[in-house]
Parts: structure tokens; sequence; C-alpha cells
């Protein structure tokens, strides 16, 4: 298939340019040191040392680091992948070959997909090293999971990134968009709520017991709070870090995190892809 060829080459180019080694670099030392500091922190206190649900216990903790990297990573692998081309004219000369543009969209999805996951694999293996030799035991079955659903996050973010990249004609505005859209999901989607009841109240804050589901539904929709549900329904032992009930409706269970991610994985990208099949290079 065509878009084989294409993932190959921008797979192969990535290592070329060494942002494989780089990324790969950079993992390693965040999953390495955080596990590390996880494990010394309680010793420096004067707690006992790691115990048999440290395994879960690091997972816990590590959601939201990986939740703030991973997206990042995703975003500065995928951002440059098809507007970068067409600045340099190198695009033309792509789509020269017998490659449609859909295959050049998937192809640049799929290799930089593989960059950031040769990069979370890699640096989850070497902290699963490191918390075997430094934790009284280890749940690899856990671990190898989260690493997985680690690597869907980052494909996530290609995705979107390559959406921008394929939707628009300067490298610059697919960098705004991509940050643009990390600053809304990291620092401003959670406000989104408090805000709109804030209006609805009539300019001052209610007084909730519990939160509307509307208000947890677009929590929700957010792709870094989806991984947390994601991991959650996989990984029993997480469900803790998950605000979720028996009676809540489907929308808002554990495993509908998997659905919101399939979202943000295929629309952005084929709104990205239609806007670009019907664009005169």
């Amino acid at each position: 298939m065509s878009w084989t060829a294409v993932a190959e080459k921008d797979f192969r180019d990535a290592i070329r340019s060494r942002m494989l080694i780089a990324l790969t670099v950079l993992f390693v030392l965040f999953a390495v040191g955080f596990t590390y500091l996880f494990s010394a922190i309680p010793r420096v206190l004067g707690n006992a040392a790691p115990d048999t649900a440290a395994t879960i216990a690091l997972l816990s903790a590590l959601n939201n680091a990986s939740a703030l990297v991973v997206p990042l990573i995703g975003l500065v692998v995928g951002y440059k992948a098809l507007v970068g081309e067409r600045a340099s004219g190198s695009l033309k000369l792509l789509l020269g070959l017998p490659h449609s543009r859909r295959d050049v969209v998937i192809g640049k999805l799929v290799g930089r997909t593989g960059v950031v996951a040769v990069a979370v694999l890699v640096g989850f293996a070497a902290a699963a090293v490191a918390a075997f030799v430094l934790y009284d035991s280890f749940a690899i079955v856990e671990f190898a999971t989260y690493a997985v659903l680690t690597v869907l996050l980052g494909a996530v973010f290609v995705a979107i990134a390559v959406g921008f990249s394929a939707g628009l004609r300067s490298t610059s505005w697919a960098l705004y968009g991509a940050i643009g859209l990390f600053v809304l999901f990291e620092f401003v989607w959670n406000f989104v709520p408090v805000v709109v009841l804030y209006v609805i109240n009539g300019f001052e804050l209610p007084q909730l017991t519990t939160t509307p589901e509307w208000a947890s539904l677009f929590a929700l929709l957010n792709p870094q709070r989806a991984y947390s549900y994601a991991a959650a329904s996989v990984i029993p032992e997480l469900s803790e870090s998950v605000p979720t009930e028996a009676g809540d409706p489907f929308y808002l269970q554990e495993p509908f995190g998997f659905v919101v991610l399939a979202f943000w994985l295929v629309v952005p990208l084929a709104l990205g892809y239609l806007r670009f099949d019907g664009t005169d290079l």
C-alpha cells in the first residue's frame, strides 16, 4: 500500500534528523526520573519503602505528568508533517510519485506516531527496569498496559497536529493552532463549566453538592481526561483516579474514554484531510 511507503520514509527521516533519538532520550529521562523520585521521596520523608501496591501508585502519579508531556511530544512531532513539506516544496515532489493525498496524510500520521511510540515504549521500558530494581514488587502487566495506552494518547495528539498541518498553509499557523489547542486542553477546558455555571447562576458561584452531568461530560471530552478514564477501564486499580459512579449514564463511565480518544484521533485528521484534498498546492 502506498501510505506504508510514506510512513516508512517519514520514520527514516526522523532517524536521520535525530528527532527520534532526542525524543527517546527525553522520555527515558522523564520516565526513569519520575520512577526514581517516586521511590525516593517516601524514604526522604522517613516513610516506608514502596510496597506491593507501588506500581499502581506509580501509575496514578504518572497520569498527570504523562498527560502533560506526551501531548506536547505528539504536537511537536506532528505539526510540521505536511505544512513543512509544503513550505519547502518537497510536498509536490512527494505527490508526483504514485501517492494520493490520502496516502500522504495517513502515511504521515503512521510515521510520526511510530516516532512517538518508540520514544514512549523505550522510556517506559527503562522505567520498568528502574521500578523492578527500586520497588519490592512490580506489576508488569499493568505497567505494560499503561504504556500502550500512553502510546494511544500520543497518537491522538499526533493526529490533531497532522490535521492542523494538512489544513493550513503556514508552518507558523500550524504551530499556533497546536499550541493553542494544548493550552485549551491543559489550562482552560476545566474552567469552561465553572464559567457557564457562574453566568447562568446570575454571576454568582453556585453552591453545588454534585457536579451536573453535562459538566462531567464536557470534562471527559478533553482527551487528556479521557486518557485517565480509558486507563481506569482496563486497569481497575486506577478507578479511584476518576470520579465515576455505578449509576452514571454510559457516557460518563470509564470505557467511554476510548470513544472520546477515537473521536480526537479521527475527526481533526479527517477535517484536515478534507481541506488538504481540496487545496491547490
